[in-house]
């Protein structure tokens, strides 16, 4: 692997990443979303206004694109600000003796703009670096930094699987039924959901030691680059489409983070079976409304210690057997009716 420095102004960059497309943020090993608060962001700005002393970039190329592996909060952090998207924050310090705070971009004093967009930055080119390179490099940048540990799984995952769990991460079924919060976005307990999803399926749950955020990142960082993954993930992406269509996003309490592994498993089983949506739908809106007492079975291996084995395999094992007993319910109801 050679490195290769190229400094460039922010104004060059932006040209790169909004006109000629030659600059992306992209690489499947990236963090997602926002990670700064508008304190921080506003805090770069000034770093650059002012000319304080600002990390590189590094981005490996691809057909003509850089993809930048580390330096992207900094970078969309900039372009936000020029396009007019935030405004400085009340704290943010002189930029040389001028009160530039709760100013747009275009509000500044041109000669403020004109630092800004003039302002070079050096970006690193990481030349003929393998796959495991690169994740090596993300990593190491990224070490002293707040990653969660499930970004940090992500980051050693390998660009290929990394890029086929983002594919299921981009489901409509994550993004817009799940219950998951911003901050949980941001910290992309989606990916911890996918996994934990993996590691109660089939019979795979009954090995399970707990879904604590290290025995997650554990097992995530075990699973292969292989055929069979790519089978499993396949699958899984039947099942988000089942799901989108059996479950509705206004279940928010049946819909929680909690309860999504549960809810795969069993459209698999139902998957398996040939049920059709119709009826895993009627038999998730009942389990709902039978679960809205917090002292039903269910929901008493959703209290304290939920992330603990046994409560996970008591959540696995009661959502599957109030569906098993409900099919099996409808099935003998039918078989009445046509006798």
């Amino acid at each position: 692997m050679e490195k290769k420095m190229i400094p460039r102004s922010v104004k060059q960059f932006k040209g790169m990443f909004e006109k000629t497309e030659t600059m992306s943020f992209d690489h499947p090993i990236q963090r997602k979303g926002s990670q700064w608060n508008a304190y921080q962001k506003s805090l770069f700005v000034h770093s650059i206004a002012a000319d304080f002393p600002i990390p590189a970039l590094y981005a490996t190329k691809i057909e003509k694109v850089y993809f930048i592996l580390d330096g992207k909060q900094r970078m969309t952090t900039i372009f936000d600000f020029i396009n007019g998207a935030f405004k400085l924050h009340d704290d943010t310090p002189l930029i040389d003796n001028f009160d530039a705070t709760g100013m747009y971009f275009e509000e500044l004093k041109e000669d403020i703009q004109d630092a800004i967009l003039s302002r070079s930055i050096s970006l690193y080119e990481l030349e003929d670096a393998t796959d495991e390179e690169i994740e090596d490099v993300f990593y190491r940048l990224n070490n002293g930094t707040l990653l969660t540990p499930i970004q940090k799984t992500k980051a050693k995952m390998g660009g290929e699987l990394a890029k086929q769990f983002n594919e299921l991460l981009s489901h409509e079924f994550l993004t817009n039924t799940v219950n998951l919060s911003k901050d949980q976005m941001k910290k992309e307990d989606d990916l911890k959901l996918i996994v934990q999803s993996i590691m109660v399926r089939d019979d795979e749950y009954q090995n399970i030691k707990s879904f604590v955020i290290g025995d997650v990142s554990k097992f995530a960082g075990n699973i292969k680059d292989d055929a069979e993954t790519q089978i499993l993930l396949h699958r899984m992406k039947s099942n988000f489409d089942y799901a989108l269509l059996a479950t509705d996003k206004k279940q928010k309490n049946m819909l929680k983070p909690i309860h999504i592994p549960m809810l795969i498993r069993t459209i698999e089983c139902a998957m398996k079976k040939g049920i059709e949506v119709e009826t895993f739908r009627n038999w998730f809106n009942d389990f709902e409304e039978k679960n809205k007492s917090k002292d039903t079975v269910y929901m008493q291996n959703c209290g304290a210690g939920s992330v603990g084995a046994v409560k996970v395999r008591g959540r696995v094992e009661t959502m599957e057997q109030s569906f098993n007993e409900y099919v099996k319910a409808l099935e003998a109801f039918t078989h009445d009716q046509e006798i």
